[in-house]
């Protein structure tokens, strides 16, 4: 029987500032071509559903006339805010969850989620999502999928110290197990039913702090979630680990922004 994350508002909150300056940002490219590829117009409406800091909200919103970003921490939509003022994007925010979708928002004609949806009902936010969009509207999982590059192996190094340190829940090693069903398959089973991939590759530069935020980005191991201490020395893990690796402080990797489209059949 499949298994639903526990709803808890503020799992990210003391991650945001490590989530913003450490997550790899999704590429330009990839947004421009999942805009033409699902028929985006100035006239368009685009629900970005678990938006956390509107990494993908605010540059997706160029291609739209009405954007909107959903979450369910009120910090961070606090924080997307004040990243579209700087920005210029006019958004409408809002603090919800899947389970809160009002059928005022409809119709809808692109509906992202971008790294959000195992943490949702997913069958149940896809039957409700099918109400809200417009007949040839889209649906659009959009994540970053990490590659190695040739003249430097880190990854393997990171994602050890990562779950070595990492508190996680049953929740957490339910998904990780055999029993998760692929997002993939759970599309195929809905009315969006019609899926496809896009993809971009970047070659990329990344700093040492970059990776040490991205190391406190994620729930498992969060400030909040460590506590002091652990957060203290999981850092000082992280970044004499990464120093071991180089001392150049200068970590390249591959890229890969990855957009799953799903749409009704016909």
């Amino acid at each position: 029987m499949a298994q639903i994350a526990p709803i808890i508002p503020d799992r990210f909150t003391s991650a945001i500032p490590h989530y913003v300056s450490g997550r790899p940002r999704y590429s330009d490219r990839l947004i421009a071509k999942l805009a033409d590829e699902t028929k985006l117009t100035p006239s368009s409406r685009v629900l970005d559903l678990g938006c956390g800091p509107g990494s993908l909200t605010i540059p997706l919103s160029r291609y739209a006339g009405t954007t909107i970003g959903i979450d369910i921490d009120p910090e961070m939509i606090a924080t997307a805010e004040a990243a579209a003022k700087d920005a210029g994007a006019v958004i409408d925010w809002r603090v919800g969850t899947s389970f809160d979708l009002d059928s005022a928002l409809a119709p809808l004609d692109l509906v992202t989620i971008a790294r959000a949806f195992h943490w949702m009902d997913r069958e149940a936010t896809l039957q409700r999502l099918d109400t809200l969009i417009a007949p040839a509207g889209s649906i659009a999982l959009v994540n970053t999928e990490l590659h190695p590059a040739p003249e430097l192996k880190w990854h393997d190094a990171f994602e050890e110290l990562r779950t070595g340190h990492g508190r996680f829940d049953d929740f957490y090693r339910w998904r990780k197990g055999k029993d998760w069903e692929a997002h993939q398959s759970v599309l195929l089973r809905s009315p969006f039913s019609v899926v496809e991939t896009i993809s971009v590759f970047e070659k990329r530069l990344t700093p040492l702090d970059e990776v040490v935020a991205r190391a406190l980005s994620f729930s498992a191991n969060s400030p909040a979630a460590l506590g002091e201490d652990g957060r203290r020395a999981y850092e000082n893990a992280v970044r004499g680990r990464m120093l071991s690796i180089t001392r150049e402080g200068i970590f390249p990797e591959i890229v890969e922004t990855v957009a799953i489209i799903a749409r009704r059949p016909g």
